[in-house]
């Protein structure tokens, strides 16, 4: 039975930014293993799998789909591989206050052979820790199952844990995101070029005003990898950045002068 939602779905935490789709799968993974990437945290883990979130603040949980075309099901106590027709997700419970879910395809219904994805996105509008929780509907040619991913107490254990997001206050130091952006009357930021990105990347700034401005990029769990300070003068600055270190994903990256920032996205690709 355990084997049923590892050749089911793949959910890998890699962000890439929304484009005209709802979402757009990670295409270095469309030949991976089918499996559940990652599985879920040990309950009460000190650390979690999905992105902190942040009252009042945009939040993004990026994940991608990989549907085999065949599983195996539990059948008169013995396995028997079957094959797959379809995956879909009936529902997401436990998301905090303020988010959603939407897939690609729009009608979050995975078939055999394909790769796909889901995203969290909405504002968090109260701090706490919440337990999302995917009720999927799986398809096959012999039956159809329905499956919670993680398994919920008193259910046939599949995949034990929990996935926790913690959303946090408005203003605590670990939320480097702003949505006010008091900056946006004196700084043009421009999106890096290139975006993606595996080396240099390039950020365009057009300054109403001159002086010391600082640049942080933190990851999707809230961890600052990189800061410094430089100065602006008025017209067109280019900040030059070098993300050679840094492991593929979405990051945020800030401009700004103490809690005056303009915020934006990156992806680090390989």
């Amino acid at each position: 039975m355990k084997k049923l939602l590892l050749a089911t779905l793949t959910f890998t935490l890699i962000g890439f930014a929304v484009q005209a789709q709802n979402c757009m799968p990670d295409p270095m993974l469309a030949d991976t293993t089918a499996g559940v990437y990652p599985l879920p945290d040990p309950i009460g883990s000190a650390t979690s799998s999905l992105a902190t979130g942040c009252v009042n603040t945009a939040y993004e949980q990026l994940f991608t789909t990989v549907v085999p075309d065949s599983i195996t099901v539990p059948v008169g106590g013995n396995e028997l591989t079957v094959a797959l027709i379809s995956v879909e997700v009936l529902d997401i419970t436990g998301l905090p206050d303020g988010i959603t879910y939407s897939c690609e395809p729009d009608d979050c219904k995975f078939l055999t052979a394909t790769t796909g994805c889901l995203v969290f996105t909405g504002t968090p509008t109260t701090a706490g820790v919440f337990k999302p929780v995917v009720a999927t509907e799986v398809a096959t040619s012999l039956l159809t199952l329905t499956v919670n991913f993680p398994t919920q107490p008193g259910e046939f254990e599949i995949f034990p844990g929990e996935y926790v997001i913690n959303v946090l206050a408005a203003g605590d130091a670990a939320c480097p995101v702003s949505t006010e952006n008091p900056l946006d009357d004196v700084l043009g930021v421009s999106q890096n070029v290139p975006n993606p990105f595996s080396g240099i990347t390039n950020i365009t700034i057009d300054s109403r005003t001159s002086g010391q401005f600082d640049f942080k990029v933190y990851s999707l769990l809230g961890e600052m990898v990189h800061s410094e300070s430089f100065n602006l003068s008025t017209g067109e600055n280019i900040l030059t950045f070098d993300g050679t270190r840094l492991e593929s994903g979405m990051y945020f990256y800030s401009i700004g002068q103490g809690v005056d920032l303009v915020t934006k996205r990156m992806v680090v690709g390989q």
